[in-house]
């Protein structure tokens, strides 16, 4: 059973660094994501359970709480059961295969679901939940909301940051997807949206939240086919059979996402690594709060590693195959912690004729419309090496002829570049040899056969 417990077992067994408990007393507002990114800082990319928090109320919290669960591709290729090193093309590649599989969920009883142990009071306050920046507007949960389109009785699960307003209320932004799609189509009939957030789950259940999938497609399917095993659901408590939930996870808030009403959300630190701005947002009023007895919460650290490669890892798979379709000497796809795991993508090719390189960047631009800048290189540059990837920039690019640019296209609300609007400016770069131009060979050294 794919669990969160399972996969911190696992994970503990690949080394001392790969889990850090911390039992030294930290808070919740700045103290806990200050550690995170003086790890960061450090090149230290743990799984972080802090056993010593406090609650919104100031109280302990009878929960320890997980971060940085992403922060390295070790890590998320151990949640889909690779071995830690398989964390390159082998990742990608895996996520690829899984993504094309859809597997039915299991419905089971309440005896059967873990997360109904506990019926708790619906009081957001009494949960540890972060205040992750300093200009933040306040604290806000980072996890996965479910919901069903009460047109279509299909389900949506994806990762929405949400402003606590008060022990009833959270603040909820969008992206323009799925999600919001869904909402409006409630509004429309003037009905609120049932929905559920997953407080704590095995890290392949979130990888699977990110996949690209249509809206018309099942996401509780596809999540299942990236876990590799069926999703155990139960009824709602709040809405039993017409909003289920996931029955193996730590947590489940639940909610009805409520049509006209708006507050204000933001300003906070999202995967740009900007502050978004205050934005007019959906509340949803909190319903229920079920949880195992003895359930661990978590958090994703937004606008850090840990947000970049959750964004990355998911995608990579599936601009891999679009851009295969078109070209299908294509090698390797890298979504890069630089570009925060969404605005940049590498793409390595063994290129066969002049325009391939253009073709294959046009391909990864319609299969994210995250990705504002592509860089196309030839096979014997490494993609997760990024020092290669600006190497064949400096040495095989002339601005003239290999950049591209193309305007007005659909992108992120987010990008500081253009705040609020959604869309923006594309770019292409043909970092290849040109086969006009007789390119002299890379330097190469001889190998060394005794022992360092």
């Amino acid at each position: 059973m794919a669990d969160l417990r399972s996969f911190l077992e696992t994970a503990k067994r690949a080394g001392p660094e790969s889990v850090l408990e911390i039992k030294e007393r930290h808070d919740i507002k700045f103290e806990v994501c200050a550690l995170v990114a003086a790890l960061e800082k450090q090149r230290r990319t743990p799984l972080l359970l802090f056993t010593n928090l406090n609650t919104l109320e100031g109280r302990p919290s009878p929960f320890p709480l997980l971060t940085n669960t992403f922060a390295s591709r070790r890590a998320c290729a151990m949640a889909l059961g690779l071995p830690p090193e398989k964390s390159g093309l082998e990742l990608a590649f895996e996520f690829q295969r899984r993504e094309a599989v859809r597997t039915k969920p299991r419905v089971v009883s309440r005896k059967e679901a873990p997360v109904k142990e506990v019926n708790a009071p619906p009081n957001l306050h009494a949960l540890p939940i972060l205040t992750h920046h300093v200009e933040d507007k306040g604290p806000y949960l980072t996890m996965t909301w479910s919901a069903r389109d009460l047109e279509t009785g299909v389900y949506n699960s994806s990762f929405h940051r949400c402003y606590v307003r008060d022990p009833r209320h959270l603040v909820m932004f969008f992206e323009r997807r799925h999600l919001w799609e869904y909402y409006l189509r409630a509004e429309r009939r003037n009905e609120p949206l049932p929905v559920a957030c997953v407080v704590g789950h095995h890290p392949a259940y979130y990888l699977g939240n990110c996949a690209l999938t249509g809206i018309d497609e099942d996401e509780y399917e596809s999540i299942g086919g990236i876990m590799g095993e069926p999703l155990h659901l139960v009824a709602s408590e709040t809405f039993g059979d017409q909003l289920l939930v996931p029955a193996d996870a730590e947590m489940i808030i639940e909610g009805r996402l409520l049509p006209h009403e708006r507050d204000v959300e933001g300003p906070f630190g999202d995967f740009t690594g900007y502050y978004g701005p205050p934005t007019e947002s959906p509340i949803v009023e909190i319903t229920a709060l079920t949880h195992r007895r003895d359930a661990l919460c978590m958090d994703i650290f937004v606008g850090h590693r840990e947000h970049a490669l959750l964004g990355a890892i998911p995608k990579e798979g599936s601009i891999y195959r679009k851009v295969q379709s078109v070209v299908p000497t294509v090698t390797a796809v890298c979504l890069p912690v630089s570009g925060t795991g969404r605005f940049h993508c590498y793409i390595s090719i063994d290129k066969r004729c002049e325009g391939e390189a253009k073709l294959a960047a046009m391909a990864a631009l319609t299969a994210s419309e995250l990705i504002k800048h592509v860089i196309v290189v030839d096979e014997d540059i490494d993609v997760y090496d990024e020092e290669q990837v600006l190497w064949a920039v400096a040495t095989r690019v002339d601005a003239a002829t290999d950049i591209t640019i193309i305007n007005r296209v659909k992108g992120s609300r987010l990008d500081p570049v253009h705040p609020g609007k959604d869309w923006g400016s594309k770019m292409i770069i043909d970092a290849c040899r040109n086969e006009e131009v007789d390119f002299p060979n890379r330097i190469a050294t001889a190998e060394y056969s005794k022992k360092i």
